[in-house]
């Protein structure tokens, strides 16, 4: 098996697990562990572990891995910031369908990077998504829900974040980038943690809800997911990688359905399959591209 096919198999598995991470980060929060205070744990956690198989590996690290690194943690923190705090006012379900809306931002952030424009279908899976975002955020009063539009401005920084990571890993070591996205990250959770939530994380007695929460979050979710994600980058185009993660929004929708009995109303189905379309489009046309492509 190729390395791209295997990087495909890496990150379909990488999304059925952030899929069920909507619903560990909604009991988590509902048991009382404010959002700063998760993502700080949840990212210094992961670099604690990452760092300490590499000095045990007695890896290498250059400047550059460290400054990329960095850099796309910041982004990486905004997104799950935006996302976090977004769950504390939709569902589960909702918060998974507009995440997945990252991939119509993707084409449109790689052309502020590369200035290749769009094609015409990529416009029209965008105006869908957008339409199934409407309808699974749009209130009776015209009022849009404000988990929604948290999740919304998350998703654009999942967007970005894949593009940075996408355009500057090249032949870098992945888990030496990984590893500093996440420490970037984790301070930034700490910063939000003491300017908006008042050091709670120091103030935190753990249950089993949320030590079981937390560990899994840091371990499969933030850990696991994010080194098959940063390998697999290497092998597949920026378009791909976000189009293969978005299938976390059905996984996340399944998952919140069966264990936290979000509902499956009329207009969560609308919503979501509008997004679904637009997204299906949007993967059809990378792929005609794709083959139109000459072989050399």
């Amino acid at each position: 098996m190729n390395k791209e096919f295997l990087s495909r198999i890496g990150l379909f598995s990488v999304a059925a697990i952030w899929g069920s991470g909507f619903v560990a980060t909604k009991i988590a929060l509902n048991s009382g562990i404010t959002p700063y205070a998760m993502l700080t744990i949840r990212f210094l956690g992961a670099f604690l572990i990452i760092f300490s198989l590499l000095k045990i590996k007695k890896t290498k690290i250059t400047k550059d891995e460290i400054k990329i690194g960095s850099f796309a943690g910041i982004f990486l923190f905004f997104a799950f910031a935006f996302q976090t705090v977004g769950l504390l006012y939709t569902t589960s379900s909702k918060n998974a369908f507009i995440t997945g809306a990252n991939v119509i931002f993707v084409p449109f952030i790689y052309w502020m990077f590369t200035r290749k424009k769009p094609s015409l279908i990529i416009y029209l899976s965008s105006f869908l998504c957008f339409l199934g975002i409407g309808i699974l955020s749009i209130e009776n009063n015209f009022s849009i829900n404000y988990g929604d539009f948290l999740t919304f401005i998350c998703a654009i920084f999942f967007g970005i974040h894949i593009v940075v990571l996408g355009s500057k890993i090249n032949n870098h070591n992945p888990l030496n980038i990984n590893c500093f996205q996440m420490l970037s990250a984790g301070i930034l959770g700490l910063i939000g943690n003491i300017l908006f939530e008042n050091f709670s994380i120091f103030n935190i007695n753990f249950t089993f809800e949320q030590g079981s929460a937390l560990s899994y979050l840091i371990i499969f979710n933030t850990l696991l997911c994010y080194i098959i994600q940063t390998i697999s980058q290497k092998y597949l185009e920026p378009s791909k990688v976000s189009l293969i993660l978005t299938t976390e929004m059905v996984f996340g929708s399944i998952f919140s359905i069966i264990i936290l009995n979000d509902p499956l109303t009329l207009k969560t189905f609308m919503g979501g399959f509008f997004i679904f379309i637009s997204i299906f489009l949007a993967e059809t046309n990378i792929s005609l591209k794709k083959k139109k492509e000459p072989n050399f």
